[in-house]
């Protein structure tokens, strides 16, 4: 009798818990993570994402297609460069990209007179270096600038509100010849995965002001 009832315990588990999955690599997005047989849709377990090196990019775990856990972020070089605990929703730690393009970061709402600096910035939740694989990825030169020969930069600003929400793309100082379309295209494509930027551990919205660089290169 104890022995049926303890196999029942350890089985019991097993049979309410224990899922199916299939692993899925997707080469057009150099992810690699399990989906239910179920439910193919839905992410569950290991994920991993590769930049265009091939290397470690993010690293974490979906439960039931929800982020779980911690989650890791690298930069091409191989350092971490942020964990997110999203079990309690708590940024564990951040190293910006020193490298990369400047950023500009503007509080909305505020008195022209105020002299208010953020404490945090707006991070977005796949590191720096999400942003530019992203970005490097999707990015198409425009026909029009390509056919002319034409390289620019192109500055992307949007509004990263309260509550981590991307909104209302735009560019500064458009340069024309497809590139300010194409820009904003790619932006809009990025995963909506923010922290909000904060005063005094308070949220506020920000604008954020990116540079896209466009650079021709003859055949």
């Amino acid at each position: 009798m104890y022995k049926t009832l303890l196999f029942l315990l350890l089985i019991i588990p097993t049979c309410l818990f224990g899922q199916e999955t299939k692993k899925v690599i997707d080469k057009s997005t150099r992810e690699i993570f399990f989906v239910l047989k179920s439910d193919k849709t839905t992410k569950h377990g290991e994920y991993n994402k590769l930049n265009f090196r091939n290397t470690l990019l993010v690293k974490g775990y979906y439960k039931q297609g929800a982020k779980d856990s911690i989650w890791e972020c690298y930069n091409f070089k191989g350092e971490l460069s942020l964990k997110y605990d999203y079990t309690k929703n708590r940024l564990l730690f951040y190293q910006p990209n020193e490298s990369a393009p400047e950023r500009q970061y503007q509080i909305i709402n505020l008195p022209a007179s105020a002299e208010i600096k953020l404490s945090q910035p707006p991070i977005f939740l796949e590191g720096d270096e999400g942003i530019y694989a992203t970005l490097g990825r999707e990015i198409r030169y425009p026909a029009g600038a390509s056919r002319n020969g034409i390289s620019g930069i192109v500055n992307v600003s949007f509004i990263v509100d309260k509550k981590g929400k991307a909104s209302n793309f735009q560019v500064k100082n458009p340069i024309g010849y497809g590139m300010d379309e194409e820009a904003v295209r790619a932006f809009k494509l990025l995963p909506p995965n923010w922290l909000p930027g904060k005063v005094k551990s308070e949220p506020v919205d920000v604008e954020v002001t990116y540079p896209v660089t466009f650079q021709f290169m003859k055949q």
